[in-house]
């Protein structure tokens, strides 16, 4: 299978409260490859979670106009990773491709990691393990 860095993908997760079916981009990965880190996009910013100004700004704001895996505006939350295990995603595209909803242009992509980089809520340790510096 292609690098999956980059992709955009929609579907059930079960680590929100409730479950329920999100878009999610995939970001880095581990060196043995056997996991990916990920990135949530929401519908809007949550101030029961994001509460201050620290965390408001870990978010960037992508429109929908030349993202056509986005409906409407949205909000990647760079503040936490979603860590993914690669075989059972790749299981589940195997399964159903119509969750992959589309590819991060290369600009956004950047935007995205170089603030993933920055985040003071994501330890050091595990940014060096998917690949945000050396």
């Amino acid at each position: 299978m292609t690098s999956l860095i980059g992709t955009v993908l929609r579907m059930m997760v079960k680590d929100t409260t409730p479950p329920k079916v999100k878009r999610f981009i995939v970001i880095g990965e581990s060196a043995d490859s056997l996991t990916l880190a990920s990135v949530y996009n929401n519908t809007e910013l949550n101030m029961k979670v994001n509460y201050n100004l620290d965390l408001q700004c870990q978010h960037i704001e992508f429109t929908a106009d030349g993202r056509d895996y986005l409906d409407h505006t949205s909000f990647v939350d760079c503040s936490k990773l979603k860590i993914v295990e690669r075989a059972e995603l790749c299981a589940i595209i195997q399964n159903r491709p119509a969750v992959v909803v589309g590819k991060l242009g290369q600009q956004d992509f950047e935007i995205v990691r170089r603030q993933v980089a920055c985040s003071a809520t994501i330890k050091g340790k595990i940014k060096k393990r998917y690949g945000f510096y050396n």
